[in-house]
């Protein structure tokens, strides 16, 4: 009977054991596979050259319009996941867009801020939970909000992005 006992315990250490193995923030064996074309540095998949470029500020014009739909945005590189290089920020200076490569492909974690970057891919806002805020606050160079700060669900800008140029 004392063993039936232990068996959630067990299956709770093992799940956890299971789930630390599949996080994709701690493999190893990832690598950057930047595309080099004329007008910049192309890292996933190519950018749709037939789409509207928009700007983070039409986006934000009109949130709703643009919920789980392909767009292309403009706007400068703030920031890039020092863990892997699996995300990146973008601004236009007031509002702010955290493009997710998947882990489907990587950035350079040494890119610097200020460069203009075209990307590619579904916008969403999303609510995300306190741990997860955490986890990209841990992973970012220079956190606008310590971890230890971050309290309860967050709101995110997000771009699911297929694609992210680098214009030079």
């Amino acid at each position: 009977m004392k063993k039936i006992k232990y068996l959630p315990v067990i299956l709770l250490l093992l799940s956890i054991s299971i789930s630390a193995q599949e996080d994709p923030g701690k493999h190893e064996g990832y690598k950057v596979e930047p595309k080099e074309l004329a007008d910049g540095t192309l890292y996933g998949g190519d950018i749709d050259t037939t789409q509207q470029v928009l700007k983070i500020s039409d986006i934000f014009a009109n949130l709703e319009a643009y919920q789980n739909k392909k767009v292309v945005v403009e706007g400068t590189l703030s920031e890039v996941c020092q863990e892997m290089g699996c995300w990146t920020i973008f601004t236009d200076g007031t509002n702010e867009i955290r493009a997710m490569t998947l882990h489907k492909y990587f950035l350079p974690k040494d890119l610097q801020s200020g460069l203009k970057v075209v990307v590619e891919g579904e916008f969403e806002t999303k609510e995300i939970t306190e741990e997860q805020a955490k986890h990209f606050a841990e992973e970012s160079k220079n956190p606008k909000v310590k971890p230890e700060d971050i309290k309860g669900p967050q709101k995110m800008y997000r771009i699911k992005a297929s694609g992210i140029k680098v214009l030079k």
